[in-house]
């Protein structure tokens, strides 16, 4: 009996009325939420990678970083996936236990982080979207309920997709978010949501100079800023520099987009003036670990040495190791740039990639991307960068974006063409009855003698 009463409950809370709209509207907010998150997680796979070993780090698990890359491809997969299925209703029962399984996890996960206040945030949303760490818990509370309801009453409202193209629109959704994050690995992520874009300036003769900026670093979850060479020890981690009131060209220093300068240090960690030219061409080389970069690959770099060298573009080395890894790397890889040191932090946010190289004209970001990804042989026989870099990430976003639309496009159309088909002979079947039924009744009217 109270079996029965529960599923009385349950129907009369799904509604024969309201309960096909209730599941529509969740399906568009939770599957929006998934792809969302599962998006801006793919795009930029290596912000996925940083963000787990912080994990792996806060759990003990430090010695797993091998798996870290396959971790950020196929969390940010399935994140996708799970929204689009939702999102045009295929496998309308494995979804939504999917994405609580999810959930289950993340719920707890939050909520520990938010407590605990051992990260400063999650990363669900990568770098598009911070939240706090009570406000992601708080968030995930509402959509795990909504989750909870698609479970129960998801497999009542119809898909678009009929169930034998499930698995195209499948494969679809995988390749496509698996080819951006390549993308995203190899090269650079295609959308930059980090605070140096491309058009950022870094340096400039009218942007201020370091004693205009207030230095914020964090300690044990504390931030606090301090003025230029007056950090009391190297226990702090630094977050960003930010302009203090009055210094330097207030909307140039003020409006990050226009200028946002980085932080040098030399061997000694005193900040470096100078280093980051605001005339001329120059490319900067980031390491963010030395210890990473393979030794075959010294030759890449040696050869974009020369290229650079030939062309009069200036080149400088960033790393974030100190003084005997520096000098470890130069004996190594013979190096004929100069070295410099910067917070690991910010010479994540200027470019991915171990190394990346950022083009700069002027002390203007004109492009970043991995070194492997310039092509040496090309670039050998190239007047210049342009000749050999091939589409810009905007562009290469916005074609495969375009082909993965339409080819779900075609294969719903494919797919249902044979609905509408169907749909157009009965309604042709139906009129012709009708006129034969309406001919008939004519035809009965008439008297014998009338003929």
């Amino acid at each position: 009996m109270g079996n029965a009463m529960t599923q009385s409950s349950c129907s009369k809370l799904y509604g024969r009325r309201w309960g096909p709209a209730v599941v529509a509207v969740l399906r568009l907010v939770v599957g929006g939420v998934f792809l969302f998150s599962g998006f801006t997680k793919g795009i930029d796979p290596w912000g996925s990678i940083y963000k787990f070993g912080e994990y792996a780090s806060m759990f003990g698990l430090a010695g797993y970083d091998g798996l870290l890359p396959f971790m950020a491809f196929s969390v940010s997969a399935i994140e996708f996936a799970l929204g689009v299925f939702l999102l045009v209703g295929i496998y309308r029962r494995f979804t939504p236990y999917a994405m609580l399984l999810m959930m289950a996890v993340m719920l707890p996960l939050t909520l520990y982080i938010a407590v605990t206040g051992e990260m400063s945030d999650c990363g669900c949303f990568g770098d598009a979207v911070t939240l706090t760490n009570w406000g992601t818990f708080w968030k995930n509370v509402p959509l795990t309920l909504a989750v909870v309801y698609l479970v129960a009453y998801n497999n009542r409202v119809k898909n678009i997709y009929g169930f034998a193209v499930q698995w195209i629109v499948a494969l679809l959704t995988f390749v496509y978010l698996l080819v951006i994050a390549w993308e995203g690995y190899f090269t650079q992520p295609l959308l930059d949501f980090r605070p140096f874009p491309v058009g950022t300036a870094i340096a400039g003769d009218d942007g201020g100079t370091d004693e205009d900026f207030l230095f914020l670093y964090e300690k044990d979850g504390v931030q606090q800023g301090f003025v230029l060479d007056s950090l009391p020890d190297d226990t702090w981690t630094f977050v960003d520099r930010v302009p203090v009131d009055g210094g330097g060209d207030d909307e140039k220093v003020a409006d990050a987009s226009v200028y946002r300068p980085i932080t040098v240090f030399d061997e000694d960690y005193k900040v470096a003036d100078g280093v980051v030219k605001g005339k001329g061409e120059q490319l900067l080389l980031l390491f963010p670990s030395l210890s990473d970069v393979v030794i075959p690959f010294t030759y890449h770099i040696n050869e974009t040495y020369d290229f650079c060298m030939a062309h009069g573009i200036d080149v400088v080395g960033l790393t974030s190791n100190g003084r005997s890894e520096i000098a470890e790397w130069n004996d190594l890889s013979m190096a004929a740039y100069p070295m410099y040191i910067m917070d690991d932090s910010e010479l994540k946010m200027v470019a991915r990639g171990n190394p990346a190289a950022v083009l700069l004209s002027d002390g203007k970001i004109v492009w970043k991307r991995t070194l492997q990804s310039i092509p040496i042989d090309r670039l050998s026989r190239a007047d210049d960068f342009a000749e050999v870099l091939g589409w810009s990430p905007h562009h290469y976003l916005y074609f495969v974006t375009t082909l993965y639309l339409a080819a779900m496009l075609l294969v719903l159309i494919i797919n249902r063409t044979h609905i509408v088909v169907k749909f157009s002979l009965n309604r042709v079947r139906k009129s012709r009855k009708k006129q034969v039924n309406l001919q008939s009744d004519m035809d009965g009217t008439y008297e014998p003698g009338e003929k």
